[in-house]
């Protein structure tokens, strides 16, 4: 599964970025510049998620539901390094981000034998700025987070069909 995060804003207030696989637009998610809340519109329905900053030396991002309850939480292993743990439902999940080179981003299983997605960022890396730490920056970890969320879905059409081939990725 290949998709990729464009920037789409027209001047408001709000930073609103989409998620698109192929020529279709999967989702579209608008973060209010002046609190840690995002919308998210996409087939699944409309969500409110809100992000989180924890941690002062392990940095931390936790992103919670429209009803405070915690979702996950990505985490980078090393500032700069590109890579990371996300954890979702309970389920822990490696990234590795290629800031210089191409702005994709790979999610692995935990034990990284099987490629789940592959994300490009390239288009808004501009945006995103480059920090020493992929946490810093708060819209990548948000967009890493939703992605996260989003992709894992088992009421996606996509991810259905995927699931259903892989039923080690059913959940109980």
């Amino acid at each position: 599964m290949f998709m990729k995060w464009v920037s789409v804003n027209n001047g408001s207030l709000n930073e609103t970025f989409e998620l698109w696989e192929a020529d279709e637009r999967l989702a579209n998610i608008s973060f209010s510049g002046r609190t840690r809340f995002a919308r998210m519109v996409s087939r699944l329905g409309k969500r409110i998620f809100s992000f989180e900053d924890k941690g002062i030396f392990s940095r931390k991002k936790l992103i919670r539901n429209e009803y405070g309850i915690r979702m996950g939480k990505v985490e980078e292993l090393k500032p700069g390094s590109g890579k990371g743990v996300v954890e979702m439902d309970g389920r822990k999940y490696v990234f590795v981000y290629n800031q210089d080179e191409n702005g994709e981003l790979t999610l692995f299983d935990e034990s990284m034998q099987r490629n789940l997605l592959t994300c490009s960022f390239h288009s808004i890396t501009q945006r995103l700025g480059k920090t020493k730490s992929l946490l810093l920056n708060g819209r990548f970890a948000s967009l890493l987070l939703v992605l996260c969320w989003y992709a894992l879905q088992p009421h996606s059409a996509s991810s259905a069909q995927g699931m259903m081939k892989q039923p080690d990725l059913l959940l109980p």
